[in-house]
C-alpha cells in the first residue's frame, strides 16, 4: 500500500556498502550486501563510476524476497557538478540541473513499498568551481528537504551533505539555512594528513557533522597492512587485517565505506565490531585494545586532532 511520507526512517549505520566501479555487477552486489546485512548504500548518479539504476535494482530484489523494508535501509546518492554523463544539460541553470538529476535518481532507487520515492541523503559530489554557484546549488537542495515550503519537493530528501570538499567551502555553507550535516571525503594519510582540518571542524559542529571516509583500504595499504597495532587488534579479535582497520576507523566516529566484492568480507566485516567488543571484554583484551588504540589515535587522531579529542573514545 501506498505511504505518505517518509517515516520512522533508518538510522545512518557506522558502515556503508558503496557502489563505485561495480558495473554490470552492481545490482547483484548490492543484493547481496543488504543480503549479507549492510543497511546503507551509497551510490550516485555519476554515470562513469557508479550505475545508480542497477542499485536501485538490487535494493529493489531484496525488498520483494523480504530480506529487509525500505524503511530499514539508509540509501544516499549524489549530485555530480558538470557532469555530461548525467541525466541534465549542461546549459540548464544549476537549480534546473539539481531538479532534473534528482528526478531521475528518486526513480531509479524508488522501492514498491515506499510511494513517493525519498532519499536518506544526498550528497553533492563536489563543490562547483566558484563558491556562489556552490551557494546556488545548495539552496536549490534545501528545497527538497522536509523544511522546505514547496509541497513538490518537501520532504524526498532528509539529509544534505557534501564530498570532496574543503574547510573553505564547508565554513561558507554553514551559513546557510540548512547547513551540512555529512562530509564524505577520502581518507588517507597523503589527503591533508588523514583530512585532519575537515575532520575536526566536523567534531566541533553543533549538532556534529557526521564524517564519512572513502578510500580507507585502497589509499591506505601501507598502515593497515604493516602497523603492528592492526595486526594486534586483528589477532586479538580473530578478524582480518582490512577488519580490524574499519573497527578502528568506525571507533573513531568515521562512518566507513565498503565497496567489498566478497561475500565473505562483507558478513566478516559487519561483524567486526561485535568481535572487538567480545574480546574487549577480556581482561587481555581490554589492555590490547588500550594500547592499540593509543597507537591509533597517535597516527590518525579522533576528530582530525591528534590524540587531544581521543581519550573519550577508548
Amino acid at each position: 500500500m501506498a505511504t505518505p511520507g517518509p517515516t520512522a526512517t533508518a538510522e545512518m549505520p557506522p558502515m556503508m556498502y558503496g557502489t563505485a566501479w561495480k558495473k554490470e555487477r552492481t545490482a547483484d552486489l548490492v543484493y547481496e550486501a543488504i543480503k549479507a546485512g549492510f543497511r546503507g548504500i551509497d551510490t550516485a548518479a555519476m554515470k562513469k563510476h557508479y550505475d545508480e539504476a542497477s542499485t536501485g535494482e538490487g535494493i529493489r530484489r531484496a525488498i520483494s524476497e523480504g530480506i529487509c523494508s525500505r524503511r530499514d535501509l539508509f540509501i544516499q546518492t549524489k549530485f555530480t557538478p558538470l557532469d555530461d554523463t548525467s541525466s541534465y544539460s549542461l546549459t540548464d541553470s544549476i537549480p534546473a540541473q539539481i531538479h532534473s538529476s534528482l528526478a531521475t535518481s528518486l526513480t531509479n532507487l524508488s522501492t514498491p513499498d515506499h510511494d513517493p520515492p525519498y532519499l536518506d541523503a544526498l550528497i553533492m559530489h563536489s563543490p562547483f568551481p566558484s563558491l556562489p554557484q556552490t551557494l546556488e546549488a545548495w539552496t536549490a537542495l534545501q528545497s527538497y528537504l522536509p523544511t522546505s515550503p514547496l509541497p513538490a519537493h518537501a520532504g524526498k530528501i532528509l539529509r544534505l551533505g557534501i564530498s570532496n570538499v574543503t574547510l573553505p567551502v564547508l565554513r561558507a555553507l554553514s551559513s546557510m539555512e540548512d547547513p551540512v550535516t555529512i562530509v564524505q571525503n577520502r581518507l588517507r594519510a597523503a589527503e591533508r594528513h588523514w583530512d585532519a582540518h575537515v575532520r575536526a571542524w566536523c567534531a566541533s559542529t553543533r549538532p556534529q557533522v557526521t564524517y564519512q571516509g572513502f578510500w580507507t583500504l585502497t589509499g591506505n595499504g601501507e598502515v593497515w597492512q604493516r602497523a603492528g597495532f592492526v595486526r594486534d587488534v586483528a589477532r586479538g579479535a580473530g578478524v582480518s587485517l582490512a577488519a580490524a582497520w574499519y573497527a578502528l576507523l568506525m571507533h573513531a566516529g568515521v562512518v566507513v565505506l565498503n565497496g567489498t566484492g566478497d561475500r565473505g568480507h562483507m558478513r566478516e566485516d559487519l561483524e567486526v565490531l561485535g568481535r572487538v567488543g567480545a574480546w574487549r571484554a577480556t581482561r587481555e583484551g581490554e589492555e590490547g585494545w588500550g594500547r592499540c588504540w593509543g597507537e591509533f589515535v597517535g597516527l590518525v587522531g579522533v576528530g582530525g586532532v591528534g590524540g587531544e579529542l581521543g581519550e573519550g573514545g577508548a
